[in-house]
């Protein structure tokens, strides 16, 4: 068995490992049943000790890597209770101890400001345009758990939904019209409303500019759907028209954006997304109309009261409606966010804080 040898780490826990140093030692922790070995890896508790103890050998590695309990519940301490996103976030990370590393990774190369890790926004984007169905789409291996930056060009999106292939069957001619027909349904229609109030700064926009072309990816992978992306201030503007998702004139859209300055009126955004859903001609009662809103959420109370209001009407006259709120700024106005996601009521009621994601924020306000 392999000595630990004095490890720079050692000597700042003498009284629980300084023993584990010699080879005698370690051979006779090595010896222990796996259930007494468990024991002494929860009695560790930080992380850096575990760290050291697994640093020791190789089947000590193995019982702290592998401990996803543990994990879990360091991830706790530092990050506070996982949420659905989180949830989702970890079984595409694979393990507590993976998100746990990608969130301090992100944390450290972020500050001052606060994103998602390649993890969360993945599951976040994946529960927007699935609807947490089980079809999914996947960040590509180029992009690593330390991609910190939402919509880096080094990350991109691929559709696991169309992996498998199977046998056509031929259709009897009245089937033919039919699937005809259903081919050309909408299954989904999303709206992007990007905040353009003088509250934004260039940082800010900037980081809403990347997050949509990655967001843009994550729609196009779903069959049948539509995209729109609707800038507001004062009163909105339509940057892309609601249709399916074409690389080159939804990015040319995103290029061309100039920020419009202004209040933040997001209940003329939420107007301005019905109309959309409206007018759109292959749309039913089941496609899945999803509202996206991007922005710090600095608004009065009677401003989000008349959103919430804005939201729950568009609920009410068209179905299957779902508004996700991305938190983007400086001193973002969170509880006005999830008062007006929940406003859309029925399945939305007490999802806010579900539906509420930190795309770049800080808590300072500013000015």
């Amino acid at each position: 068995m392999q000595a630990c040898g004095r490890l720079p780490s050692l000597e700042r826990f003498p009284s629980k490992l300084a023993r584990l140093a010699s080879e005698d030692a370690v051979s006779d922790f090595a010896c222990l049943p796996d259930e007494l070995l468990l024991l002494v890896v929860k009695r560790l508790g930080g992380v850096q000790e575990l760290l050291s103890f697994a640093a020791c050998a190789q089947r000590f590695h193995g019982a702290v890597v592998n401990n996803e309990p543990i994990w879990e519940s360091l991830f706790s301490k530092r990050f506070g209770k996982p949420t659905k996103l989180h949830l989702s976030a970890h079984n595409l990370a694979g393990s507590w101890l993976t998100l746990y590393r990608a969130k301090v990774i992100t944390a450290k190369a972020a500050e001052p400001w606060r994103k998602p890790t390649t993890f969360e926004l993945q599951a976040a984007l994946q529960d927007l345009a699935h609807g947490g169905s089980s079809g999914s789409y996947s960040i590509s291996s180029s992009c690593s758990s330390s991609d910190v930056v939402p919509g880096s060009p080094s990350c991109s999106l691929s559709d696991n939904s169309q992996s498998s292939s199977s046998t056509e069957v031929p259709l009897e001619p009245g089937q033919e019209a039919a699937a005809a027909a259903a081919a050309e349904v909408d299954t989904l229609a999303v709206v992007f409303l990007v905040d353009g109030s003088g509250s934004v700064g260039e940082e800010d926009f900037t980081c809403m500019t990347e997050f949509l072309e990655t967001a843009g990816q994550a729609v196009a992978a779903v069959p049948h759907s539509k995209v729109s992306i609707v800038q507001f201030s004062n009163d909105t503007r339509v940057e892309v028209p609601l249709g399916p998702w074409q690389k080159d004139s939804f990015e040319a859209g995103i290029r061309n954006m100039v920020r419009m300055n202004g209040g933040t009126n997001i209940a003329a955004a939420v107007a301005k997304a019905g109309s959309l859903f409206k007018s759109c001609a292959s749309c039913t009662p089941s496609t899945r109309r999803v509202l996206v809103l991007l922005t710090d959420g600095r608004i009065d109370s009677y401003q989000a009261r008349e959103a919430g209001q804005m939201v729950g009407q568009l609920a009410d006259e068209q179905a299957n409606v779902g508004l996700w709120a991305f938190g983007v700024g400086r001193g973002v106005d969170v509880g006005e966010l999830v008062r007006i996601i929940e406003g859309a009521g029925g399945a939305a009621k007490g999802l806010g804080a579900e539906r509420y994601v930190e795309l770049c924020v800080r808590d300072d306000a500013p000015w």
